[in-house]
Parts: structure tokens; sequence; C-alpha cells
């Protein structure tokens, strides 16, 4: 865990807040705490609890949901933190997951409730499906691999499927931005010097 610590801290971290709040859900109850932490667009839009944007990252519906995106973060979030840096990749993990949020927010009924990092796991496939496209010039193949992806893991029952499309779309765009970047580090070989 050291390790994990040292070279991916901005995974970890992510792991330690997700599972913290998943301990106080147990403690407390699901439903209680849904109530208190999920987004519910009734409370967003009329209530301004606005914060329920953020709060509905780190929440989840249950344990198979909890361990599902603790084993993707953790699997997925080293991959990319270790290509572009601890700050860049929670930059595509909270913009991803927001946007998701936000765009769930105007597409849902007002009574759906929703948490959970599944829009900020989506950006980081999308994140680095698109610098895999750009360094290998072929960002053909990374869009349709991120359509198929999504489409397969749309066909589940209970999923929001706009907050992985959100995030997914977020994550791609953040992703393209990166991989042109990376690419210019490693053709000047500063990359090398700063890793």
């Amino acid at each position: 865990m050291k390790k994990v610590w040292r070279y991916f801290p901005g995974t970890f971290a992510l792991l330690i807040l997700i599972t913290i709040v998943f301990a106080y859900e147990v403690v407390i109850g699901f439903n209680k705490a849904i109530l208190q932490l999920a987004q519910i667009n009734l409370l967003v839009l009329y209530r301004g609890e606005w914060w329920r944007l953020i709060t509905a990252i780190f929440i989840h519906m249950g344990f198979i949901h909890f361990a599902l995106n603790a084993f993707w973060l953790f699997y997925l979030g080293i991959d990319l933190e270790g290509v572009v840096g601890t700050k860049r990749f929670l930059i595509v993990f909270f913009i991803s997951a927001l946007f998701g949020n936000v765009l769930s927010l105007f597409t849902l009924p007002l009574d759906v409730a929703s948490g959970g990092a599944s829009g900020g796991l989506f950006g980081i496939v999308g994140a680095s499906l698109a610098i895999e496209g750009v360094l290998r010039r072929n960002m053909s193949k990374a869009l349709m691999n991120a359509l198929f992806l999504f489409l397969i893991n749309s066909i589940f029952p209970g999923v929001n499927i706009i907050a992985h499309f959100g995030g997914l779309a977020a994550g791609l765009i953040l992703g393209y931005t990166y991989g042109k970047w990376l690419k210019k580090r490693l053709m000047d070989m500063s990359y090398w010097v700063t890793y």
C-alpha cells in the first residue's frame, strides 16, 4: 500500500474517500445516507442543494456498486495517473464526474436519486483512450472503443447512462488535450525529465 500511496496518491486518496463514505452508509443505513448525500434532482433544483452534485460522486447504492467502482478506480486510476500525473488525473476524475452529474440534473426525472463514482471512472477511460488515440494517431479507433464500452455498460439495469455518457465525453475531450501535451513532451524529451 505504501507504493500505491507514494506513486499514485490521487487514486489512493479517492479510494480512501469513497471507502469512508461507504462505511458511513453502512453505519447509518443506505436509505438514510442516500437521502442525505445522493443527487436528488428535485432537491438540487428547487431547494438549492447544489452540494449534492459533489457528494453524489462518493456515495454508492450498495455493496456491489461500491466494490465494482473501487476495483475499477484502482485498476484504471493507477494507469492514467502514472501517465499524466496526479494533478491531471484528479482533474479528469472530478470534471468528468461533475459533468455527468450536471447532465443528469437536466435530463433525468426530478425524483431520481443517483450517485457513484462511475461518471469519473468513465472519464478516466475516455481520457486513456483519447491519449492512446493521439499518440498512435488513431482517434477513430479510440472513439469506436469508447462507444463500444458505453453501449456494453448501458445494458445493465439501474445504471445512470447519462452520467456515464457525460463522464466519457468529458474524459475524451480532456484526454485529447493531454494526449497532445504528452506527444509534444515526448518529442522534445521533456516528459522523461519530469517523470
